[in-house]
């Protein structure tokens, strides 16, 4: 056992809050891993008017320097035993909660978790800040007036509160959520109870370092109440699929996360053996970083090169066929695990699309056909390359492993291929191919001759957060002198 919490609380107006309403979240293995408070929508309701009222004014009287401050406190406290239900738990048993719920190997979740620490610096935390600031200073802040050439604006922001709606793929993402405060925005974060914890701890951390409770709120609900606290905060943040995403589509006010459909084009005029080999670790990398549970691990492959294309998807598949089957506790692992019922559905649902033209690159290196192996009552959908023409269904497909397909162009120019790309990793001998690539408004991200798996927090990620937190204004107020004098 990880830990030995028996139950997960909420986290509303400064306490911990064991509700009536529990879920018991279950281990991969079939093991009982405590039970997660569930919050009703009352909960919602009541916490709504004290995060747009009292918390919203608490964060706009303090400075930035000073929430600046209680991030790096909370880093360190993050990092630290934690008291919980007046339980200890330390970090590692955190991580070992996380990869027991949701399959994701230990190294990749230890790897999430110890990056919070290093990024609650107050030097990473205030380049993050100036990146999203309009002037490039963090004085606006806290004036909300500034400069842009010679013309002054106001920068105010678009609402209250942010309702986040939060996905379990990886523990990371919590780290957008709880950030929202460091912008003045005050916060009701919704965990999915299958990962309730990464964002748990960050929430309770930010409280022990000072930040207002009323500022930030951390549930765990029904799925049926998501879209309450999307919707009735005054800006909403939701992940999903292009299901759940559709029915927020025309409402400016929700900020929407899909999947990635990241991708790799390789567009080299002069393929040496050593631009092949750099080229298949980028791919390798790309695809199966983290298990293949990010929204920015690579899906697709384009090879829009001349030659070498043979010898590139060869030494790609076995390269990705090769890793061992672990349980995913083992620090060694790289593949995620999953329950046999999880799997054996997803795994009826791939195979389904996988008609016609199509040919799995990986099944003789991994040794069989199918790409599902059970083992020790523990299931895992192994790294898979598929080959297969421009216009088949599968190729912008995305799942939660190392998955990936590949192709080469031939009746379409190669940018067509990459169109509705979250992360483009431009693999080329020129660079200025990039520059095409980055006007396309479909192409959130490009790097060229590096890997879609690159992440800064002070980068934009579908954009600035700030550039849907706040809005600018015509204004002749100058923040500082009267200007009715």
């Amino acid at each position: 056992m990880a830990t030995s919490i028996e139950s997960l609380p909420l986290l509303r107006n400064g306490q911990e809050y064991l509700s009536q309403s529990k879920k018991t979240l279950m281990g991969i293995h079939g093991e009982k891993l405590l039970d997660v408070s569930i919050a009703p929508e009352i909960h919602v309701q009541m916490a709504l008017p004290i995060n747009k009222g009292a918390g919203y004014n608490l964060l706009q009287e303090m400075s930035i320097d000073d929430i600046v401050d209680i991030y790096v406190q909370a880093g360190k406290i993050y990092s630290s035993d934690m008291l919980i239900g007046g339980i200890s738990t330390s970090i590692d048993e955190w991580a070992e909660l996380i990869t027991l719920s949701t399959g994701m190997p230990i190294q990749y979740v230890q790897g999430a978790l110890g990056a919070i620490p290093a990024i609650f610096k107050k030097r990473q935390l205030q380049r993050l800040l100036k990146a999203n600031s309009p002037t490039g200073h963090l004085d606006i802040y806290d004036d909300f007036v500034g400069i842009r050439g010679t013309t002054r604006f106001a920068w105010s922001p678009r609402g209250r509160n942010v309702g986040v709606a939060l996905p379990g793929n990886h523990p990371a993402v919590s780290m957008l959520g709880a950030l929202m405060p460091l912008f003045k925005m005050p916060t009701i974060l919704r965990s999915s109870s299958s990962e309730p914890f990464s964002a748990f701890r960050l929430c309770k951390a930010l409280w022990e370092a000072g930040l207002p409770s009323e500022a930030l709120f951390h549930f765990v609900t029904d799925r049926s109440i998501v879209d309450t606290i999307v919707r009735n905060s005054d800006l909403g943040i939701i992940f999903g699929s292009e299901w759940v995403l559709k029915a927020y589509e025309n409402n400016s006010k929700v900020k929407t996360y899909g999947p990635g459909r990241s991708k790799i084009l390789i567009d080299i005029e002069n393929l040496s053996p050593t631009l092949t080999d750099l080229s298949v670790d980028i791919s390798h990398q790309s695809i199966t970083l983290d298990g293949g549970r990010g929204c920015i691990n690579a899906s697709g492959i384009v090879y829009n090169s001349k030659e070498g294309y043979d010898d590139f998807k060869e030494k790609l598949a076995e390269r990705m066929a090769s890793v061992d089957v672990l349980d995913p506790m083992d620090p060694r692992a790289q593949i995620p695990a999953m329950s046999i019922s999880a799997s054996k559905g997803l795994h009826r649902f791939i195979k389904s699309r996988m008609t016609g033209n199509i040919h799995d690159l990986t099944a003789k290196y991994r040794g069989k056909e199918d790409f599902l192996h059970v083992e020790n009552d523990l299931a895992y959908l192994m790294p898979t390359l598929l080959e297969l023409d421009e216009e088949h269904s599968m190729r912008t497909d995305e799942y939660p492993f190392s998955f990936g397909t590949i192709t080469r162009p031939d009746n379409y120019y190669a940018e067509e291929l990459v169109e509705n790309t979250l992360s483009l990793g431009l693999l080329t001998d020129d660079p200025s191919k990039a520059k095409k690539l980055l006007q396309d408004p479909s192409i959130k991200k490009v790097f060229v001759n590096n890997q879609t798996f690159l992440m800064d927090i002070a980068a934009p990620h579908e954009g600035f957060q700030a550039e849907f937190l706040y809005r600018s204004k015509a204004t002749n107020y100058d923040g500082i002198n009267n200007i009715m004098k």
